[in-house]
């Protein structure tokens, strides 16, 4: 999906502006909280079949004027919430009201699977690709500035987890290979630098160039 979150290659944002001391895990003892109650509840609903990339895409629907706004861990708060609800173990208006209404309901497990075997990769190192410009998924690990471009196969991998299948709670494994890009393929300012660009890609976001 292409969402707000993608941000890598875009321009207009302005300069990056760190903090006095960026050395601090947090800065507000709210911050620390509400990592603290996500790892626990992340480690709850993993029994679930919640996965990160599930978790991702859930942050990624947060609507732009929210995501560039919000400080790092409202947005980890909010999705949370958003899980929460979404597994039925909490309902909205208790968040609303700061407190429960009674005992959660307990979270059902679910197998988890390490995902079907692939086909044999299907490019090899050295090989010519064309990355796909529009990819139709609800999470995909291919970014924007890297769309309908040349590159050429550097490293072949191994057979991972698709993250856009298991957002959708498919898991499915498929072959992974890192691309090499000139700096020069993505952004014409570039012409002129021996520069590049390495990105790991899944088999289903290229074609033969």
């Amino acid at each position: 999906m292409d969402t707000i979150h993608d941000l890598g290659g875009r321009e207009g944002f302005g300069p990056i502006r760190l903090q006095d001391d960026d050395s601090k895990p947090f800065h507000e003892l709210w911050e620390a909280r509400t990592w603290a109650m996500c790892m626990l509840m992340f480690s709850q609903l993993r029994k679930t079949g919640w996965t990160l990339d599930w978790s991702r895409h859930v942050i990624e629907r947060i609507t732009p004027a929210d995501y560039l706004t919000m400080n790092y861990f409202d947005k980890w708060g909010q999705h949370l919430m958003a899980m929460l609800i979404d597994e039925g173990a909490a309902e909205l208006q208790e968040f609303v009201e700061g407190h429960s209404h009674g005992k959660p309901p307990e979270l059902v497990p679910m197998p988890l699977s390490a995902g079907a075997e692939p086909g044999a990769a299907k490019y090899a190192v050295g090989d010519l690709v064309l990355t796909k410009r529009s990819i139709a998924s609800m999470h995909t690990r291919l970014p924007g500035y890297a769309r309908g471009r040349n590159g050429v196969i550097d490293t072949y991998i191994g057979a991972k987890v698709l993250a856009d299948a298991r957002a959708a709670g498919d898991v499915r494994r498929e072959p992974l290979y890192t691309v090499r890009f000139e700096a020069a393929e993505l952004w014409p300012e570039a012409i002129g630098r021996r520069a590049a660009i390495y990105v790991d890609l899944w088999e289903s976001y290229l074609e033969h160039a």
